[in-house]
């Protein structure tokens, strides 16, 4: 039988852990990365057969690393504390990872994404996939402190069930969010050497023409186009934050 470890990242996600954990507790192993939550995110985790280690936060990248390099399964699982495995797909996992194919060493994963409790079908989510699951020995995070990218070394298959993703509780957790990732994606590009150049301030009405119009966020209700606008909103702050770091330079 092949060994399953899942290794967490979390930072305040005492709404969200519980059912997060619950729903790998079939695994042969967790870690969790905490970065030293203030909340009730380690308390609800202790009460799970999981490894527990604090670590300052060091970017997204490197903390899933981090995470990655505790575990001593054959096979590595990621998931976020928002995210929750469904039933379906554990059983899939288990069946992959013991009777799939020899020759795949990483699989993408559907994601199921949830706004403000709608699942949201259109607008450029109903496809969501991440590559999640892998040989250990095979994958590795690059260094960014956002947007992080796994990369395996070997074939990618995809698996069919989903993970299912409930990102905010309310706007204000979401924009909470926003503002992290904006700054952090300004600061990104900003030490890639990146400009903030007149047209990438194009990117707001085309973001939100494409997801309301093209990918029809519409038909998601009021859920859907909030989302598109907020999400379309995203590349605008972050240009203008990462022109700020350029003025300031």
């Amino acid at each position: 039988m092949q060994t399953i470890g899942v290794y967490i990242i979390t930072k305040n996600e005492e709404h969200n852990i519980r059912e997060c954990l619950e729903s790998v507790k079939w695994a042969d192993e967790i870690v969790l990365v905490d970065d030293h939550s203030t909340d009730k995110t380690l308390e609800i985790a202790r009460e799970f057969k999981c490894r527990i280690i604090q670590s300052h936060w060091r970017g997204y990248g490197k903390q899933k690393q981090y995470a990655l390099e505790h575990l001593s399964t054959e096979w590595a699982l990621n998931i976020d504390g928002d995210e929750r495995v469904s039933p379906r797909l554990a059983t899939e996992i288990l069946y992959t990872v013991n009777r799939g194919s020899l020759t795949i060493d990483g699989y993408e994963i559907p994601f199921e994404f949830y706004f403000l409790g709608h699942k949201m079908r259109f607008g450029g989510c109903g496809n969501e996939k991440h590559l999640r699951l892998f040989r250990r020995k095979k994958g590795k995070y690059d260094k960014t402190t956002i947007h992080e990218t796994l990369a395996v070394a070997g074939e990618i298959g995809l698996l069919k069930n989903p993970v299912i993703h409930h990102s905010y509780r309310d706007e204000s957790e979401y924009f909470k969010k926003f503002e992290a990732y904006t700054t952090l994606a300004a600061q990104e590009m900003h030490k890639a050497g990146k400009k903030a150049r007149w047209y990438k301030f194009l990117g707001f009405p085309w973001e939100l023409f494409r997801r309301v119009i093209l990918y029809g966020a519409f038909l998601d209700g009021v859920a859907g186009l909030k989302y598109a606008w907020y999400s379309s909103l995203y590349v605008l702050v972050k240009y203008k934050k990462l022109l700020k770091l350029r003025q300031q330079k």
